[in-house]
């Protein structure tokens, strides 16, 4: 796993969030806008989804903020 200094991290963050701001570049969360059904389905697709990585044994939970993920 790579490490990462941080406060080389900060300083570069900082500096990207600021020149976002300048550009004024809203990060978009789509290239179209869904309905409601659709929205709706797709997570109901998503949580059947982590339901049977769950039963298969993909996916647990560990703790709060830790997870094991198998692919």
């Amino acid at each position: 796993m790579r490490k990462i200094q941080w406060t080389d991290y900060k300083a570069k963050r900082s500096s990207f969030a600021v020149v976002r701001a300048r550009l004024d570049d809203e990060r978009k969360a789509s290239s179209r806008i869904r309905d409601a059904k659709e929205r709706e389905l797709l997570l109901q697709l998503d949580r059947s989804r982590l339901e049977s990585w769950k039963k298969k044994g993909k996916f647990q939970i560990l703790g709060p903020r830790k997870i094991r993920f198998e692919i």
